[in-house]
């Protein structure tokens, strides 16, 4: 007796992997390669990332570059990178202690 389906895709709407076209379309974007200005390519989730975290792009990873990164999509301005990531993480404060206090 067969214990796995013949085609795969069964055994994936079986274990519930099987993805819509919404989340291949968005999972696609996350993952799109982007270049900035020195010329690397980043995924667009690496590149926020690296853009929204400290320190703020300062230097590009990549071997022998370490030139700043600029994109676009980002601020160039570190001073407004740091405000944005300052007023997230005092949300986040917030919302753990809503939490904490329920």
């Amino acid at each position: 007796e067969r214990v796995l389906p013949e085609n795969p895709d069964d055994l994936a709407l079986m274990y519930g992997k099987h993805k819509s076209a919404r989340e291949r379309s968005k999972e696609c974007k996350r993952r799109r390669p982007m270049r900035v200005y020195c010329g690397h390519w980043y995924h667009r989730d690496c590149l926020t990332t690296t853009m929204t975290e400290p320190p703020f792009g300062l230097s590009c990873p990549a071997p022998g570059c370490g030139k700043r990164i600029y994109h676009p999509d980002f601020s160039g301005d570190i001073q407004t990178l740091e405000r944005e990531w300052a007023a997230k993480q005092a949300r986040l404060r917030e919302v753990e202690d809503a939490m904490n206090f329920l």
